[in-house]
């Protein structure tokens, strides 16, 4: 009878959860409101229900969400770009910091070695910032403020950083959206802008469905930081917080090596509730307006990203 249980535990678990709705004929993304033409609502839900095939799946990557977004959000605010973009990281990596892409873009955000760097990044033999959430997430909205002064429309900067400035430049649709705050999409629009509207409508509704439920994780791990990293080792931090060295090593895997650079105060993650990280630096208390104003090193009409 237990393993009946069981298995029943584990049908049920990997059950779809995507329940097949009329995606909506308008989306908000930070000021521009998007109307969906009738001809791009079977590509959404095509999308959505991809999305929601497998529960395992839905369930796993709410659970790194959760992990990491609390990271990424303030960063996206101080630096004025949409919450929603958020998304785009799940779209880009699924928040897999090792993920390597066939163009050799790497980390959360998939930035090639060179556009890393121009937009603040460090890529050397002893880090790769890709690979780390502030810097890489700093390094993403540098790319997307740089693009909108020229864009000056959200969505238009969301399909750039897929084809780039120069490509977004000559795509007529993307020139019409420049300083609009109402522009409409439809199956001819770049896949790359339907896909992130059904990214950000199935993920963001899978989080309300749960708070109207009163869902709420259990044991879900948070991402905290330690800042008092600038030229140790990773086996002297893990004695000195007498955590282990193998989740040091996995959760930060910018290091290249078994030590921090003294060039730079980086944060150091660990999953954990222990009350000493939980008093440990605040992520918003470490953000600079500046941070996000960095000057273009090269011109605007960069290469595409990937």
């Amino acid at each position: 009878m237990k393993s009946l249980w069981i298995l029943l535990y584990i049908f049920l678990f990997c059950l779809p959860v995507f329940a097949k709705t009329e995606f909506p004929d308008s989306l908000l993304i930070g000021n521009v409101k998007v109307f969906i033409h009738p001809s791009a609502k079977s590509i959404l839900e095509s999308e959505q229900k991809r999305l929601g095939s497998s529960k395992k799946f839905v369930e796993g990557m709410k659970e790194k969400m959760r992990f990491y977004f609390p990271v990424m959000e303030p960063l996206l605010q101080s630096a004025g770009i949409p919450t929603e973009f958020k998304y785009l990281s799940v779209q880009e990596s699924g928040l897999n910091p090792i993920a390597v892409s066939s163009s050799q873009a790497v980390g959360y955000w998939q930035f090639k070695a060179g556009t890393a760097t121009d937009v603040g990044m460090k890529v050397n033999a002893y880090v790769d910032e890709r690979k780390h959430i502030i810097e890489a997430t700093k390094g993403a909205a540098n790319y997307f403020t740089r693009n909108n002064r020229v864009l000056n429309n959200w969505v238009g900067t969301l399909l750039s950083y897929r084809i780039g400035l120069g490509t977004a430049k000559k795509t007529p649709y993307v020139m019409d959206w420049v300083g609009k705050s109402d522009i409409q999409v439809d199956s001819s629009t770049d896949w790359y802008v339907l896909r992130f509207l059904a990214y950000q409508k199935f993920w963001a509704d899978e989080f309300k469905k749960d708070d109207s439920l009163g869902i709420q994780p259990v044991n879900q791990a948070k991402l905290i930081c330690y800042d008092n990293s600038c030229g140790k080792n990773l086996y002297e931090i893990a004695d000195e917080l007498n955590v282990s060295y193998d989740d040091l090593k996995k959760y930060n895997p910018w290091i290249l090596n078994d030590y921090v650079p003294s060039d730079k105060n980086y944060i150091i993650y660990h999953p954990s509730t222990v009350t000493f990280f939980d008093n440990s630096i605040l992520i918003p208390e470490i953000l600079q307006p500046d941070d996000f104003l960095l000057p273009p090193k090269k011109k605007l009409d960069n290469p595409q990203k990937e």
